[in-house]
């Protein structure tokens, strides 16, 4: 570079410099300050509110209506086969036809309903191959599993079987069947709800630590953005001496109260969130304990249309039922009277040992659901006193045919399943109201998310504007004596 050009570079590094000391420079370079802060502030909480919408999408509106429905699905796939085993149970006794005829209208609503679950399903996971593809395997699976059963009923009809004595052909269908559904249907309909839990999970969980640093960086920058604006506030205060510059005072103000607002709005959304998945957490629990509880009573019915496996499914009812309510028993007697226990220690709780009320574990023990059912501990001893009312029915059930008396039996059977007043129907009822209590909650809590993050979609552009036009309204003036 020749000494002239260098003597340019000298000539034009000193007047910037000079330029950097004048009054207008500096009130560019803070106003400029400001800007980039309030930007900043948009920034940082667009992206905090981007991400509760995320989660509050996917609880709403994506793996949480997609694992409820997959419960359901559960539900109704039990259900059948619970209204097929009563209706082979029940044979062709013309006292027991009214009966017939109604369980076979609700297994064609359970089929129905499991259908249309699974449509459900399959629209919710039209994202996931494999979901796609564990959907598919359901619904053909229905397919076979209906063959089977409609052939067991076409034989036990022809064979004018009486009740409790399924014919042997129509049998070995039937145990085809359900041994389809429980070893394939039952437990793909079980995995898309737990994937679809583990979903809800992870999602919420994921969402609910980006947005408590969406909060933070909210917070920093509001404080930011503030002090930019202060500190603008006070020099031109100072060099020009003016008092106050009230579009710059609008502008701190205003972004005092919309990083206050912000804030205030992803914590309670962040709250009600957790409240939303809390419902839906109770909700799956709730609504697998009332599938396995049908698949018990459907136990009961191939008990005793099934004797050379009478034992086996005495056994897996056992173990079905140590899975919706958990006590330390060996054997039906022992769990028989743990379940009165559980039932009466619920229903009148010690005040001095509210700990030691119960050691019961599993979807319905009171330990296990005291978080997720708080304030609903009169409706959980509802369906704890219903659920020992239909034990105490299981065992009058057992005792008959252990005597030899199966017409007994049967009929304590065709009392437990009465569409109007049986045990089961009481039990589902007093944990259907439960269960629509803690979903009132799961829509209440994305109902409030919702409102509390709807307005910033426009509260948060318009205000960013506003504060940016506050700023270039007070500086301007103080710029214009320059020109």
């Amino acid at each position: 570079m020749t000494p002239p050009d260098l003597a340019r570079v000298g000539r034009r590094r000193a007047a910037l410099r000079r330029w950097f000391g004048t009054t207008p420079a500096k009130v560019w370079l803070s106003a400029s300050a400001c800007v980039v802060a309030v930007v900043g502030l948009f920034g940082s909480a667009a992206f905090a509110f981007d991400q509760a919408r995320s989660g509050l999408h996917v609880l709403k509106e994506g793996a949480g209506p997609q694992a409820m429905a997959t419960t359901e699905l559960y539900l109704s796939l039990a259900d059948m086969d619970a209204h097929m085993a009563d209706v082979l149970l029940m044979g062709t006794d013309h006292d027991l036809g009214s009966r017939r005829e109604d369980a076979l209208k609700r297994y064609d609503t359970s089929r129905t309903k499991a259908n249309e679950t699974l449509v459900q399903a399959a629209l919710l996971t039209e994202d996931d191959e494999v979901e796609k593809r564990n959907v598919q395997l359901v619904l053909d699976g229905m397919g076979a599993y209906e063959r089977l059963v409609t052939r067991a009923r076409l034989l036990n009809d022809e064979a004018n079987a009486p009740s409790g004595r399924v014919d042997q052909e129509a049998l070995e269908e039937y145990r085809r069947a359900t041994r389809l559904m429980h070893t394939e249907l039952l437990p793909k309909a079980f995995n898309l709800g737990l994937d679809s839990s583990a979903i809800v999970r992870a999602d919420h969980e994921e969402r609910q630590s980006a947005a408590g640093f969406g909060l933070v960086g909210v917070g920093v920058t509001g404080l930011m953005a503030v002090t930019a604006l202060l500190a603008l506030q006070m020099y031109l205060r100072v060099r020009f001496r003016r008092r106050m510059n009230v579009p710059l005072l609008g502008a701190t103000a205003g972004t005092v109260l919309l990083t206050a607002g912000m804030a205030l709005a992803l914590f309670c959304s962040s709250g009600h969130q957790r409240e939303a998945k809390e419902g839906l957490d109770a909700v799956m629990a709730l609504s697998r304990a009332g599938a396995i509880s049908t698949d018990m009573q459907a136990d009961e019915s191939r008990y005793l249309i099934d004797p050379d496996r009478a034992d086996n499914y005495q056994q897996v009812y056992l173990e079905r039922a140590q899975q919706v309510l958990f006590c330390q028993a060996n054997d039906l007697a022992t769990y028989y009277e743990a379940i009165e226990k559980v039932a009466k220690d619920q229903k009148c709780p010690d005040p001095d040992e509210p700990d030691k009320n119960s050691d019961a574990l599993g979807y319905l023990g009171p330990d296990a659901q005291k978080v997720l059912l708080s304030g609903s501990e009169g409706a959980l001893a509802e369906v704890l006193e219903s659920y020992a009312a239909l034990q105490s029915q299981d065992r009058a059930l057992r005792a008959a045919k252990e005597d030899g008396d199966l017409s007994e039996a049967i009929d304590i059977r065709m009392g437990i399943t009465d569409a109007e007043d049986g045990a089961f129907q009481a039990y589902e009822g007093t944990l259907a109201e439960l269960i629509q209590q803690r979903r009132d909650a799961f829509d209440e809590g994305n109902e409030r998310s919702d409102a509390t993050l709807s307005p910033w979609t426009w509260l948060l552009p318009g205000g960013t504007v506003l504060l940016l036009a506050l700023v270039v309204s007070g500086v301007r003036p103080r710029l214009a004596e320059y020109r």
